[in-house]
């Protein structure tokens, strides 16, 4: 009987304190729930849009994405969201279809509509990766091009949250 009840002790004490523990991955959604919820709540989007081979989106995906700090900051202060820039999928954003009309032989300009939807307030910069800040009213509000370091985007992002 008490084997039993240690046991079962145990099991709650592991139960209740894990529960607390912090996140050790960015909780990605994806883009339909993240819409439902920055209209429903005051958190903004964020959106990360990849290119698969991009060395520097690879680099920002294991590295930057992977502190700690940065988990902790997008896990609680945004709906974060992942994509292909180079997608072949359809993604409904806004009310509206967007595809990837482009055939693959355009190289460099080969890319999503959504991407460039969401990037063109940034001077139309198709670079990768690309971080974009979406409000409730499904705006762009900040435009984060290129490879972040952590400090960087650390810093970027708490002075948006400041704002």
């Amino acid at each position: 009987m008490k084997h039993l009840i240690v046991v079962l002790s145990l099991l709650i004490s592991n139960n209740l304190f894990s529960q607390g523990q912090a996140k050790s991955s960015i909780q990605w959604i994806n883009i339909e729930q993240a819409e439902e919820l920055t209209e429903r709540y005051s958190n903004n989007m964020l959106i990360f849009f990849f290119r698969k081979g991009c060395p520097d989106c690879n680099r920002m995906k294991t590295e930057t994405l992977r502190d700690p700090k940065i988990i902790k900051l997008i896990n609680e202060n945004f709906f974060p969201v992942i994509l292909d820039a180079r997608s072949k999928d359809t993604i409904r954003f806004n009310d509206k279809e967007y595809i990837n009309q482009q055939p693959i032989d355009h190289g460099r300009t080969f890319r999503h509509d959504l991407y460039h939807e969401l990037v063109v307030g940034g001077n139309n910069q198709y670079v990768y990766p690309y971080i974009v800040i979406v409000d409730k009213k499904h705006k762009p509000i900040r435009y984060l091009p290129g490879f972040l370091p952590t400090v960087r985007l650390e810093r970027s992002l708490i002075k948006l949250l400041n704002k």
